[in-house]
This record gives structure tokens, sequence and C-alpha cells, in this order.
């Protein structure tokens, strides 16, 4: 969850460098191929987690021990670029993410001392673990040093079965599409990006009365108070024609859907061009 993701790229791009260690990511392995989670503990500013996983469809849990909003955006470095090749990139062009950085999912935005769960197909490769919320200041949290190489490992027992979806939200640009009404209760959502950008999926209880919009716009520069309603994760960016999973115990109430991600051509949050959606869970 990001309200510029295009600013928070340009400002992480001038201030990487000094942000964080670059170095590959270490020795220490991690499970999680199909299933049990992937922990990645978030703080301010910095995650905690496994250097190394195998590969297969994986299960990412962001259990949030800071003091701020964070979720975990998961970049696949194509071509075989490493952290410090994305680092380069990022320095000579802060703009503009390498077109070899992918967006592959990771859960969504969660309050501290929750947690949120995102499911993904990973192949083995470099990859990066970025923070793009922005702090009160605006600055995003990558550029405070929240980030992590992450290296996926072949793996001779890659489990690829996806999880078994009893719903399914479908982005394009610029809107969310729902299979079915949402039922209070546990659900596992499968998310499907048919857009031409990339999209993300928040999922957020509103306080009576507010809509995602105006959950939104609690975002935008002058906007004054809390927002109204708290992010209880989803999925965050994914590439045009990706996909991938998470989970959710939706309470009876009004809840939202928003995409924060940046407009290709005018940089506006997608929320402005009307990718909203609210429901109601009973």
């Amino acid at each position: 969850m990001s309200q510029r993701l295009l600013q928070a790229m340009t400002v992480s791009g001038v201030l990487l460098a000094s942000a964080f260690p670059w170095g590959e990511a270490g020795a220490a392995a991690g499970s999680g191929s199909g299933g049990d989670a992937v922990v990645f503990v978030a703080q301010d500013y910095g995650f905690t987690g496994p250097d190394r996983i195998p590969a297969g469809m994986t299960t990412v849990q962001v259990r949030n021990e800071g003091k701020e909003p964070h979720h975990v955006q998961i970049l696949q470095l194509t071509e075989g670029k490493t952290a410090a090749d994305f680092q380069a990139a990022m320095k000579a062009d802060p703009a503009h993410p390498p077109q070899w950085a992918k967006f592959v999912g990771g859960p969504n935005a969660v309050l501290p001392g929750s947690d949120a769960t995102s499911m993904m197909q990973l192949t083995a490769g470099n990859y990066l673990l970025l923070c793009l919320i922005p702090d009160q200041k605006g600055v995003p949290h990558v550029a405070l040093g929240m980030a992590k190489p992450l290296t996926v490992t072949p793996s001779a027992r890659t489990v690829s079965t996806q999880p078994a979806a009893d719903l399914s939200i479908t982005t394009t640009d610029f809107a969310f599409a729902l299979s079915q009404p949402m039922r209070a209760g546990a659900h596992t959502i499968h998310v499907m990006n048919a857009g031409g950008q990339q999209h993300e999926v928040v999922v957020v209880k509103l306080d009576p009365g507010k809509t995602a919009k105006d959950f939104g716009e609690a975002f935008e520069p002058g906007a004054s108070g809390p927002p109204p309603g708290r992010p209880l994760g989803g999925i965050v960016g994914l590439e045009r024609g990706g996909s991938g999973f998470f989970t959710g115990n939706f309470e009876p109430g009004r809840y939202g859907l928003i995409c924060f991600f940046p407009d290709h051509q005018t940089g506006a949050p997608h929320f402005a061009k009307g990718m909203t959606l609210d429901f109601t869970v009973r």
C-alpha cells in the first residue's frame, strides 16, 4: 500500500545506496514451499527472516512488530540480475524501476501487531523484499532500510499445486471484480491481474459511512486526520498477467478494495482513476 509508488521509487533510488546493506543473501535456509509459511517479521525499518527458501508455491507471512503499517512487496530480479544490479539501476534512473524487476506479489499492509499472508509461485532466482509504504514525512520505508535480498533455490520437492480458492478478484485498468459476494468467515482468494499495468489489492475495513475512495484520499498531500479504516492485508503489486492468493477472515461489516499503484501515463494513483470497490460482508 503506497500513495505514490512512483514517488516512492524515485526517493528510494536517491537514497538506496546508503539505506541498507546490499550484500547477497546469506547461507541461512528457510522452508516454505507448499506447506508452512515463510515468516518475515517487519520492524521499523527492516525485515528479519530466512535468506534462502526453496522454489514452488510459497506461503509468505508478514508479521508486523513495528509501530507503523508494513507490507512485503516481492520483486523478482530476472535475467540473472542481483540486488547490486537493482541498486545501480535505481541510482541511474530513480523514477523507473528496471524492466527486469518484476512485481510478483506479497502480503499487503497490516497495522502493528497484525499479520497477513499471501501465496505465490516463486521460481528459482534472486528476489528483493521491499516495503514501499511512506512514513509520516512521506519517505518510503525502503529508503529507511526496509529491504531484504532473498534467494529462491531450485528444489526437487517443488510443490506447484495452487491453493483451493473459494473466491476470486480480477483486477483491470481500473477496476476490481469479485467473482461472488463476500460472506463472513475465512476465505482464500485468488487474485488475477487482467489489466495492462501492475495492480495490487489492499483490503480495508471501513469506518461507518466511509468508502474506499475516502480511505485513499486520506493519503493525499494536505489531507489531515487518520484514514477512515484499517488495512487488513491483501496482495501487493502483480505484473500484467500475474496471479497470486491471499487469505483473510472477514467479520460482518463494510469493506473496501483499493489500488495505490501509479498510472503509467499520469502518475496518479489508480484509486483516483476509479480503482476502488466497496462491499458489505454479511
